[in-house]
């Protein structure tokens, strides 16, 4: 990196919980082994089973991470968003491989934070490492909320429970949300089908609970929304 992308990098990574806690010192060791990885749509950062050297922090742009099943269908298990980090927990499996691939969806700059140089600075830093551990755990509480949804709940339930989750929480009758997510990508994510997708946006739209305008939805009442079963 040059002189300006390692500012950026620096500034990037100081504004992330994971690595606040690194002193002067510690982050010009880290930023020393970060390299920046520039991608275009499709791309992919890596695949299923790729060895694991580096995790990674998404300055900006899109990411899914999306897993083979054994019919060979492709399965979204996480939308990555700008300030998010993916694959920090590889870090500490024995097993050094990507469990999951990471498509860029939109074109995107990701710092690749070397693995072993991060551990490192672990071992030396108690506050860095508990940060990490307390990260893990909302990540694996967050994947169990995850496997009751989409085990226990039906389609409706989890479309409206994305819905709700894309609003502000001083959202008020009449707030836009905007997806910026292809709508393939949020039904797998979801489970559902594309279609099933569309019918039930479909039907809140007739209830005048929603009004669909492209990628822009409007939520026209919010208490219907949260009480529609």
């Amino acid at each position: 990196m040059d002189d300006l992308q390692r500012s950026l990098a620096v500034a990037a990574i100081k504004r992330h919980y994971l690595f606040a806690a690194l002193n002067d010192s510690e982050m010009t060791r880290l930023v020393d082994t970060t390299r920046l990885f520039e991608l275009g749509p499709e791309e992919f950062l890596f695949r299923q089973d790729d060895q694991a050297d580096r995790f990674f922090l998404l300055a900006d742009g899109q990411i899914k991470l999306c897993k083979n099943a054994p019919d060979g269908n492709e399965k979204v298990v996480e939308i990555v968003t700008p300030g998010q980090t993916v694959a920090e927990a590889v870090m500490f499996m024995q097993r050094n491989r990507y469990p999951v691939s990471a498509q860029v969806i939109k074109s995107c700059r990701v710092y690749g934070i070397h693995g072993q140089t991060y551990m490192e600075l672990l071992r030396e830093n108690m506050d860095s490492c508990m940060r990490v551990l307390g990260d893990l755990s909302m990540r694996l509480h967050a994947r169990l909320n995850d496997v009751v949804n989409l085990t226990q709940q039906n389609a409706t339930f989890r479309v409206l429970r994305f819905l709700m989750n894309q609003l502000p929480h001083d959202a008020e009758d009449g707030t836009v949300i905007y997806l910026n997510t292809p709508k393939q990508v949020i039904a797998s994510r979801l489970s559902v089908k594309p279609e099933t997708l569309s019918r039930i946006m479909s039907s809140l739209a007739q209830q005048e609970i929603i009004e669909v305008k492209g990628r822009e939805i409007c939520v026209k009442d919010i208490a219907r929304l949260c009480q529609y079963e």
